[in-house]
């Protein structure tokens, strides 16, 4: 080695670059995975939820018939009463046919009664209140009688008792 001799000069070293990150996979590839992957993640939370929750019990034709009347009673004051005739008429003949399969919203009320006068679904109590009640039904739907909020209360209370099989009182007129 020549000391004099010039050294060669070494090659520059160029700096270490990291590694460059590339996703394997194509966009639409992707983009499907993640959109596969929430409607899976929403079906478990729909699942699970549908699997916790408790279902709804459906009201009874009672519950019905009581919330129907109740609604009734607070629209008392001032109501028509051949309106208010027609309403809880209709009520109780609807409960009637979907609790005891009668055709009570298809016959007349003599029909009515005629058909449950042997049926022993019905003691005697029960039959007098449905005659009773039935008949100040017709009086304010078809003679269209004048009815007083104390009256139509009162109807009310009638019908109440019968959608609860409740005995009849002396206050209403009907024999207990």
């Amino acid at each position: 080695m020549n000391p004099a001799a010039p050294s060669p000069t070494p090659a520059p070293l160029n700096d270490i670059v990291g590694p460059v990150w590339f996703w394997p996979y194509p966009l639409w590839m992707t983009v499907a995975a993640g959109v596969a992957l929430l409607v899976i993640l929403a079906g478990l939370f729909w699942l699970l939820k549908k699997l916790l929750s408790r279902p709804a019990v459906p009201p009874t034709n009672r519950q019905k018939a009581i919330a129907a009347l109740e609604a009734l009673r607070s629209g008392i004051a001032g109501a028509d009463p051949y309106a208010f005739g027609v309403v809880v008429s209709d009520s109780i003949r609807s409960y009637l046919r979907a609790e005891h399969c009668l055709q009570a919203t298809t016959q007349t009320s003599l029909e009515f009664l005629n058909s449950i006068r042997g049926n022993p679904l019905f003691s005697e109590n029960e039959k007098s209140g449905l005659t009773v009640f039935l008949e100040k039904t017709d009086l304010l739907k078809f003679a269209r009688a004048e009815a007083g909020d104390r009256e139509m209360l009162d109807l009310l209370d009638i019908a109440a008792r019968l959608v609860r099989g409740e005995a009849q009182s002396e206050k209403s007129g009907i024999p207990a």
